[in-house]
């Protein structure tokens, strides 16, 4: 028997939760979103949804931060997930505070819930007042701001400032064709501090990322639960991992490849490793 023959006999192959996080939000989502204009497909809904309710479920508590909102169509989930005493912070370029609201009066605002709206540069949000009253307290932060390599440079560095212990940064158009670098500027941040970030997951035009000492949390949800979990919103796909862990210890997310709904290596297609 081979080393690698070895390996594969004394890991468990696909294990699986018991159980799928509750759909309740993300089909009251669907019903809110026709109306706000803004580019945030529906596997990317179930990944956010499935995601924020691993967080629910693991008592993981912290404000809500996004950097380029637009007219508010991922703000409104980001509001429907947030809990009493958490921040819900929109940060954008040019505001559009009407459309922002509208579309967070149609996702409802939690009692308790604050919700912050930014207006300006993002390279100047580390000298407004919520930078100190957020700072590692974030547990939910998208960036979708200017996608110039420095601007997520920018936003990636101010996240590592605000982001919680346990908490997750988000992403857009990461492999993205139109913008290939704000995929450089991700890997490049990473590949800098990788005690700080950890990529744990990509797919559907965003990235995922968290600290890297929690990485293991989020690697086994994506493992045991995330296929489920986005098939009962409705989404039918295969997670990947598709080389070692020590390679990259990243799992990929897409449609569904080979009518699998999780693929290993080529040379071993049927273990998953993370």
């Amino acid at each position: 028997m081979t080393t690698s023959q070895q390996t594969a006999a004394t890991l468990p192959a696909f294990p699986r939760a018991s159980r799928v996080l509750s759909t309740t939000t993300f089909e009251a989502y669907r019903g809110i979103t026709a109306g706000i204009d803004g580019w945030f497909s529906i596997p990317a809904v179930a990944i956010w949804d499935a995601l924020l309710s691993f967080q629910a479920e693991q008592s993981i508590h912290g404000h809500l931060f996004e950097i380029g909102v637009w007219e508010g169509k991922s703000a409104a989930l980001m509001a429907m997930h947030a809990r009493s005493g958490e921040k819900l912070v929109l940060a954008d370029f040019e505001l559009k505070p009407k459309a922002i609201r509208r579309a967070l009066s149609s996702a409802g605002i939690g009692e308790g819930v604050e919700v912050i709206e930014l207006g300006g540069d993002s390279r100047a949000l580390h000298m407004y007042p919520i930078h100190p009253e957020c700072f590692q307290k974030v547990r939910w932060m998208h960036i979708d701001g200017q996608h110039s390599a420095r601007a997520v440079s920018s936003d990636m560095a101010l996240a590592n400032q605000l982001l919680a212990p346990d908490g997750v940064l988000v992403i857009d158009d990461f492999f993205s064709w139109l913008y290939p670098q704000v995929t450089e500027a991700v890997l490049r941040y990473v590949r800098q501090f990788p005690d700080d970030f950890t990529l744990f997951l990509c797919g559907y035009n965003k990235a995922y990322l968290c600290r890297t000492h929690f990485a293991h949390r989020y690697l086994e949800f994506c493992a045991q639960e995330l296929p489920e979990a986005l098939s009962a919103r409705g989404v039918e796909s295969t997670l990947a991992k598709t080389t070692y862990p020590a390679e990259m210890n990243t799992f990929g997310i897409g449609p569904v490849f080979q009518d699998l709904t999780r693929r290993g290596p080529d040379w071993e297609p049927d273990m998953l490793r993370y």
